[in-house]
């Protein structure tokens, strides 16, 4: 049996999260696990979108989706989708998608704890 390499020439790297981005989103993915306010997360990989989608239980609809829209024009590439499908936020960059999303779960973490 002889392996044959394929070769993908139409890879771009914009078609996904780029190290930085996933290891923001990975670190705040994290300490929700360990606070025990997440349980899973899914990855949704479309032609033009690309989402990091958090979950209570898999079971669930998403607590958040983090969109990033691929072939942007314009500068707001970044979105942020609560659990019913609204946007909460639109952004170009990054880190203030995920400043909203720590301030909404340490609200609500603070609450469980009192």
């Amino acid at each position: 049996m002889k392996l044959q390499l394929i070769k993908n020439t139409n890879f771009n790297k914009e078609n996904f999260f780029n190290k930085k981005e996933l290891q923001e989103i990975l670190n705040l993915y994290g300490s929700m696990v360990s606070a025990g306010e997440w349980k899973d997360y899914g990855i949704f990989m479309g032609k033009n979108i690309i989402s990091f989608e958090i979950y209570r239980k898999a079971t669930e609809n998403p607590l958040f989706q983090i969109l990033k829209i691929l072939n942007q024009k314009d500068k707001n590439k970044y979105q942020l989708k609560d659990s019913s499908g609204l946007v909460i936020k639109i952004s170009d960059n990054l880190n203030s998608i995920l400043k909203i999303i720590s301030k909404k779960c340490s609200k609500r973490y603070l609450k469980i704890i009192k």
